[in-house]
């Protein structure tokens, strides 16, 4: 149960009777230099920074960056912020705008963004052993015959993981022509038709038929120099006026684009932003050559503000003071501090990275701290407000260093108070509980290359500095509506110093070495986790006590919610007035003694004189009781009173729980009670209702927090999933991952020659991924024993779990892989790793370290309510509301976050699922496409909300009878779902069913019901026969299986058939229907 701040409305905020405006589809025409016109697909809600967006994923507009956009009516040069509804009639023109040298920079980077598929995403290299690896689960465009279809059936069906080197295979388009080789700046060229002040750079322009194109750069456009002296505004047209072979080439490009997505989406802007690198920096990793948007040859990078240091002396104190003093009392106001605070935390986190990785390099460079075994402070130094403190990370994998944002090194609070401050947070949270949280908002922890880096805002706020200092002095404004947001992964740590040779023979002896340098590191690892279990089995069992602020919200909400449901049950407790109620706040005196009092006079008529005179006793000894009860409740009162504010007392007064009344000992004892006797078990409920369905550790990790559980209840989770195998699944592989995580922590930290590194984390995933080369281990014959043993100790010390009743043999490995890179910061080369072997890693695997970092989440809690609002009415069947609410809240995180930052991603894929099922697919597909786009830019490739958009699209698709689209996005989806979670699991299964129904549209029949029979013996595993997943799995497989053998001659007719009786059967309710294709998206619904 995620918490909700909603407990009433403030005094200045009345209920109004609001409107209800739908969005809409709507077209919008743009008029383009060449006198030609584009007609793009909008949404009434769009403005005109989406229009410029649209323009840049159009295939026949996608070169043109330097413009303005122009409307008869509102005049030229029309702001970004301008509502498309609010132009009558929705005509725009656009209008070439003259080049600066950062904007035709920009123009080049473009460019090379959109021809980078045919360079960047094709096959990383040659398989060693002459065979042709096996296909992606994203099939080119153009692959439609019946025997291609089975054969990806055979591979997307079976158990075997996916191949991790076709992992890029989905964005590439190597098969065609390059149409360019190179585009280098030249040194300038005197042209007298430029002046000098017009005159930007030079180019030298290959072209794919090998000439060469010197080009120069000018204000007006860009001028070919030689023959043909030409000026074009745009390089494209130059370029295709010169060379015909680009010409052709570009055209093909394009062609592909519109053949592979016939809606166009072009690629805008991809990011190195996940654990496998790209296969064009596999090529080179000691260079990494980086995506065009991230060259800073180009004018690209890696995103993000304060970059070059221009921020780092901001009064971050006083700004953070100011707006945690912000009125907040109205939704308008909070919209107001909510975009204020987001906009500064997200400045003061980019800062704080940069200046935590600039810290650890400055240790890294200077010799004197190499010598440092230490893991206090190592290095400090102060900026400003900031204090920048670089411990070394732990050496031993049994100990943790404290890097919890709320935790006692961020805070400076002891265990005790920490624990009754956070409690107090959480059950006096609202809306304003993480703007004016100040001490979390200034903490940011970053893990890299061996180091723990935490920046902190320590300076004192200045009372006398006034208000409108801070309101006439913005900082900086959000570029590109968020989209530019700081990449992490762009501040790597390349591994490798020199080149791979191209030379077999040189490489051969560079393996070789690789071989013997792992054979060292093996005994280093060694000896690291028989130090580490060493240290663990010396760690007694402590309480390791901690409470998350989102418990208490939690727990206020659970209270409120069984007020609810027995103020509704009112008229039926008449007959129960004398049982005794019990919240979770203990029994109240007041029931005990009205109990007793009737238990007492109905036995009166019997009682001697003697037995009177007890009763009245007693019942003067109840009377004191209540009495001392009611002095003990004033005092806790006033306690609760001197350690809150006001607001917030009140507040929690108002809540109607009685906690005000309760002293802090009862409150912990109780919030405890809560969480294990309510808290897990709901969670565990949710995921068997499929409520909740993560797909991988980060979305587990999500629920769990959301809900103010730690991560240490796993083990508690396992136990309460018996009939939950899918649940259980992935508890455990996260369990073995942070098991893992430390011991790769240590690893790092522990190699003192940094050329070392990437052989000894390649060591270290040999040993704890790799199977022993003597497999005489009793446990398990897949794990080496010191594994097993560290594994063992420890889950069974952090997470109360016995390994023992796991077999080893179900790990899936990949998984265990992808979930260590994201949490230890490494990254990959996309190849087919054998984890079969003893050693499926070599050191030119690992290419580089990323850091990983920890920061409290602030965007807007109104938004999040409203999404909530929409999640509930969705799921009620109100879609009416849950349109109004979703359009609100995307409405809200635009107007906070902006609209193409990853927080409102989740707004746009919510209103794209509740626009579906209204029957609007077209508007749907619109916004669930925004979705993937940012999520894919800003989160990664394989991210789960990136994974869900894939799925997403392809049922839109497949709605709008665009059913080979369709399969390229689902067979996307299941790939990464086999990635993720593996072929048990729910969203796994439910894939596959919407798989068969595309296959069936496309007359596969045979491979549709090889899904349809995957997807069943799914669902029974994990579901158990009575769920509705699984009687519809079955019936439709048997009824088809059955067509099939008596009726060969037109098997597609009786699967129609099929589906029109399963939709008709009166034991099966509508909805069921909706949920075969939209299983994966209602289990993301609350996430």
């Amino acid at each position: 149960m995620a918490p909700r701040y909603s407990r009433g409305k403030a005094k200045g905020e009345k209920k109004k009777k609001e409107e209800k405006v739908l969005p809409v589809v709507m077209d919008i025409t743009v008029n383009l230099p060449d006198e030609t016109s584009v007609v793009l697909k909008g949404i009434s809600t769009d403005r005109i920074i989406d229009v410029r967006r649209l323009l840049s994923v159009n295939t026949e507009t996608c070169y043109i960056t330097n413009f303005s956009l122009s409307h008869e009516i509102r005049g030229t040069r029309l702001k970004d912020t301008v509502d498309v509804s609010a132009l009558k009639p929705c005509l725009l023109t656009l209008v070439e705008e003259d080049y600066d040298e950062e904007g035709a920079v920009a123009h080049v980077r473009r460019l090379l963004d959109i021809v980078a598929c045919t360079t960047s995403f094709g096959p990383s290299s040659p398989p060693k052993n002459g065979a042709k690896s096996s296909k992606s689960q994203s099939p080119p465009a153009k692959q439609s015959p019946k025997d291609a279809a089975a054969a990806d059936g055979d591979g997307e069906i079976s158990h075997s993981c996916p191949k991790l080197d076709s992992f890029y295979e989905f964005f590439s388009l190597s098969d065609l022509t390059a149409p360019l080789q190179y585009v280098k700046k030249a040194s300038r060229r005197n042209v007298e038709e430029i002046s000098e002040e017009d005159h930007l750079f030079s180019l030298d322009v290959k072209v794919c038929n090998g000439k060469v194109v010197h080009v120069e750069a000018c204000r007006k456009g860009f001028y070919s120099v030689g023959k043909q002296r030409i000026l074009c505004h745009n390089l494209v047209d130059l370029l295709r006026q010169i060379s015909r072979a680009f010409d052709n080439a570009y055209d093909d490009l394009l062609k592909a684009f519109s053949e592979r997505n016939k809606f166009g989406n072009l690629p805008y802007g991809f990011r190195s932003n996940t654990w496998l690198v790209p296969p064009i920096a596999a090529q080179s990793p000691s260079s990494f050559p980086p995506l065009p948007v991230e060259d800073e040859n180009w004018g690209g990078n890696g995103g993000g503000l304060g970059r070059d240091g221009e921020y780092d002396l901001i009064p971050w104190a006083n700004k953070f003071s100011y707006i945690a003093s912000m009125p907040c009392k109205t939704a308008e106001e909070r919209q107001v501090r909510d975009r204020k605070a987001f906009l500064l935390h997200s400045l003061f986190v980019d800062v704080a990275i940069f200046r935590a990785i600039r810290a650890v390099k400055h240790v890294l460079e200077d010799p004197s701290f190499s010598c440092s075994a230490a893991e206090n402070d190592i290095y400090s130094e102060i900026a400003g407000d900031l204090r920048i403190r670089v411990l070394k990370d732990g050496s031993v994998a049994s100990c943790k260093i404290d890097s919890k944002i709320d935790g006692v090194e961020a805070t400076g609070v002891n265990q005790r108070d920490l624990v009754e401050r956070n409690l107090l947070k959480g059950i006096t949270a609202d809306e304003n509980t993480a703007a004016q949280d100040i001490t979390t908002l200034g903490v940011v922890y970053v893990r890299y290359c061996g180091y723990v880096v935490v920046v902190k805002v320590e300076g004192e706020a200045n009372e006398k500095v006034n208000s409108s200092s801070h309101q006439n002095n913005d900082l900086f404004d959000q570029p590109e509506g968020g989209a530019n947001a700081l990449n992490i992964n762009s501040l790597r740590f390349l591994l490798h110093s020199t080149a791979l040779p191209e030379n077999n023979k040189q490489m051969t002896e560079i393996q070789m070495f690789e071989s013997k340098e792992l054979g060292g590191t093996d005994a280093f690892v060694e000896k690291l986790i028989e130090k580490s279990l060493a240290k663990l089995e010396e760690e007694e069992l402590s309480s390791d006590y901690f409470v998350r602020w989102e418990l208490g919200a939690c727990w206020v909400q659970h209270l409120q919610d069984q007020n609810s449901a027995e103020k509704d049950k009112k008229p039926s407790l008449e007959k129960t007035n004398n049982e005794m109620k019990v919240e979770g706040l203990g029994k109240p005196l007041k029931a005990l003694k009205n109990n007793k009092k009737k238990s007492d006079s109905s036995n009166s008529n019997f009682a001697s004189e003697h037995s009177k005179s007890n009763l009245e006793a007693e019942n003067a000894a109840l009377s004191s009781s209540e009495s001392q009860h009611e002095t003990a409740a004033a005092e806790n009162e006033l306690v609760q009173k001197r350690m809150l504010s006001e607001a917030a007392f009140t507040r929690l007064k108002e809540s109607g729980t009685g906690l005000h009344c309760k002293s802090m000992q009862d409150l912990v004892d109780l919030s405890q009670k809560y969480y294990m006797d309510v808290a897990i078990p709901k969670l565990v409920a949710d995921f068997g209702s499929l409520e909740l369905s993560p797909v991988d550790g980060r979305t587990l990790t999500d629920f769990m927090h959301t809900r103010g559980l730690r991560m240490r209840s796993l083990g508690h989770v396992v136990k309460l999933s018996e009939k939950l195998s899918h649940v259980q699944s992935l508890c455990i592989h996260e369990m073995i991952v942070r098991a893992f995580k430390h011991i790769l922590r240590a690893v790092i930290s522990a190699v003192v020659d940094k050329e070392k590194t990437a052989s000894s984390i390649a060591g270290a995933l040999n040993l704890l991924l790799g199977v022993p080369e003597n497999r005489e281990t009793d446990e398990s014959c897949d794990v080496h024993p010191l594994v097993w043993k560290w594994l063992e100790r420890f889950l069974k010390k952090r997470f109360d779990w016995d390994l023992n009743r796991l077999n080893y043999k179900d790990v899936r490995k990949f998984a265990i892989l992808r979930g260590l890179c994201h949490k230890v910061g490494i990254e990959l080369v996309p190849r087919d790793f054998d984890m079969d072997s003893p050693f499926p890693f070599t050191k030119s695997d690992i290419v580089s370290l990323v850091a990983v970092h920890k920061q409290a989440a602030c965007s807007s809690a109104d938004g999040r309510q409203l999404l909530e609002s929409s999640k509930t009415a969705l799921d009620k069947g109100k879609l009416e509301d849950a349109v109004t609410y979703g359009t609100k809240a995307l409405a809200k995180l635009v107007a906070v976050c902006g609209p193409y930052h990853r927080m409102t991603a989740g707004a746009y894929s919510l209103l794209a699922v509740v626009l579906y099922h209204t029957g609007d697919f077209n508007q749907a597909t619109i916004y669930q496409q925004k979705a993937l786009d940012i999520n894919e830019r800003e989160l990664g490739l394989d991210h789960p909300d990136t994974m869900k958009s894939y799925g997403d699209l392809a049922v839109f698709y497949y709605r709008l009878q665009h059913t080979e689209l369709a399969l390229k996005y689902v067979k996307r989806a299941l790939y990464l779902l086999h990635l993720t979670c593996g072929p048990s699991h729910p969203n796994t299964a439910a894939t596959y069913i919407n798989v068969a129904m595309m296959e069936e549209g496309l007359g596969n029949v045979h491979v549709a019901l090889r899904y349809l029979h995957k997807a069943l013996k799914c669902n029974q595993k994990l579901l158990g026969a009575d769920h509705i997943q699984v009687l519809f799995s079955s019936f439709i497989s048997c009824y088809c299986h059955s067509l099939k053998f008596l009726f060969p001659s037109n098997p597609t007719f009786y699967l129609n058939s099929t589906l029109n009786v399963y939709a008709k059967s009166p034991s099966f309710d509508e909805k069921c229907h909706e949920h075969m294709f939209i299983s994966e998206e209602n289990s993301h619904l609350t996430s």
